[in-house]
């Protein structure tokens, strides 16, 4: 889709043709002088730079092409009759802005640019009010075309594209497994009595204090501090876990064979329970009763119920998990005839003898993730590479598992070679 094609209606033009009043396109006959001046902006007014650059070339602005290394788009024309342009590059936003100014080096500013040459990252703009103003009045400008651009241009397209599935999702599993990894990581030094032993101490005496204890001196609650902070952690380990389960389960979707963004929309699937992800995910497995996606799926139900819900909802559990009734014998578990695994009244956090437990959990989840039918797309996944769900991309992407491991590593590290150069800003 060529960024020309968007074209807003007839009273977006005229707002628009309002905005840009004083810009015009670029004039052949009218060549930049000797010098630029580059001027930094500031990021947070532009939270979606295309916008920018897509009402600049409505507004008449041409490609630049050539002038910079690092820079994914420049484009260039003429402000209250000045030349300037507006560049995204690797280190930010740029305003360029003709000028014949020579730049006095100074003790902020210790460089000599060369002859006819102005160009810095940092800007002093404060001796020369005019050329402030010009840059000051030209980003205000295109923030406004820009803000305009996407709520009156731009959001009938993204709605349309959602509903198709031509989205890609930010690929989180970095940042969300290390969650699951830390708070496992010191659970595990707690029980071990290795890691860091000022956390460990630090973890302890915040126990003590909410217990109202002092932690300069003994308390009698000592014996069960420990456990009581590897049952926090152990809390914190499983709802990081299942965080994390649910998005790579999303991200999984193009790698599937029967995903249809119409019949499963991504923002239906960004919303269902974690269970739901699973059962749609992998669909056909499931369909075996005995089958290790079947199996797998009911170790994660228990401990789910087991390790996380507990707390998830609110540290009551779910309908009569944590109510005591009143009884002749005096205060009971509601859920007695249900045995002591679903008695979950106590007012001691699990301890270590449920840690390994829930680890070993997460660890068998783990490898049939890894080396079941998910695999190729875990391939994809723990290599960080973005996730694109439109169609040419998921058909591309069964066609390489189809061919087997090989042509799909192939895949992978095309796609992470052009990963890698884009963010680099390697155009």
């Amino acid at each position: 889709m060529d960024i020309s094609s968007l074209q807003p209606d007839e009273e977006t033009q005229r707002i628009l043709g309002h905005i840009f009043a004083e810009f015009a396109p670029d004039d052949p006959g009218r060549q930049w002088k000797k010098g630029e001046l580059r001027s930094p902006v500031q990021d947070e007014d532009f939270p979606v730079p295309e916008l920018a650059h897509a009402a600049l070339v409505w507004a008449g602005f041409e490609s630049q092409g050539g002038w910079d290394e690092k820079t994914a788009w420049r484009v260039g024309g003429r402000f209250r009759d000045t030349n300037v342009s507006f560049a995204s590059t690797k280190f930010g936003l740029k305003v360029m802005v003709e000028t014949d100014r020579q730049l006095t080096p100074t003790e902020d500013q210790p460089f000599t640019p060369p002859p006819g040459v102005i160009a810095s990252q940092r800007v002093d703009l404060s001796s020369d009010p005019d050329l402030a103003s010009l840059v000051t009045d030209f980003t205000a400008a295109v923030r406004k075309a820009a803000q305009v651009f996407g709520s009156r241009v731009l959001s009938d397209l993204v709605q349309r594209q959602v509903e198709s599935g031509n989205v890609t999702l930010v690929n989180q599993n970095g940042r969300l497994r290390g969650a699951y990894n830390f708070f496992r990581w010191q659970g595990q030094a707690l029980i071990d009595g290795h890691g860091d032993a000022d956390i460990r101490q630090e973890m302890i005496d915040i126990t003590i204090r909410a217990a109202g204890g002092d932690p300069e001196h003994d308390h009698y609650f000592l014996p069960f501090f420990n456990p009581v902070n590897v049952g926090h952690c152990l809390t914190a380990m499983a709802s990081a876990y299942f965080s994390w389960l649910e998005h790579v389960l999303v991200l999984a979707l193009p790698f599937t064979a029967h995903w249809d963004p119409i019949e499963k929309p991504v923002t239906q699937a960004i919303g269902d329970s974690w269970s739901d992800k699973w059962r749609y995910v992998l669909r056909d497995t499931m369909a075996a009763s005995n089958g290790d996606a079947k199996k797998t799926f009911d170790l994660l139900c228990n401990a789910a119920e087991q390790f996380r819900n507990l707390d998830a909802h609110g540290g009551f559990g779910k309908k009569e998990q944590s109510l005591l009734v009143h009884s002749p014998m005096g205060a009971i578990p509601a859920r007695l005839a249900e045995g002591a695994s679903a008695i979950k009244a106590t007012v001691i956090s699990e301890g270590p003898s449920t840690f390994p437990e829930a680890c070993e959990v997460f660890d068998t989840v783990d490898k049939f993730l890894r080396t079941g039918p998910l695999s190729d797309a875990f391939v994809w996944i723990e290599g960080g590479l973005q996730v694109a769900f439109h169609a040419e991309h998921r058909e591309r992407m069964r066609e390489a598992i189809a061919q087997g491991s090989e042509a799909f590593l192939e895949e992978v590290e095309q796609f992470g070679e052009l990963e890698d150069r884009i963010n680099n800003f390697e155009y």
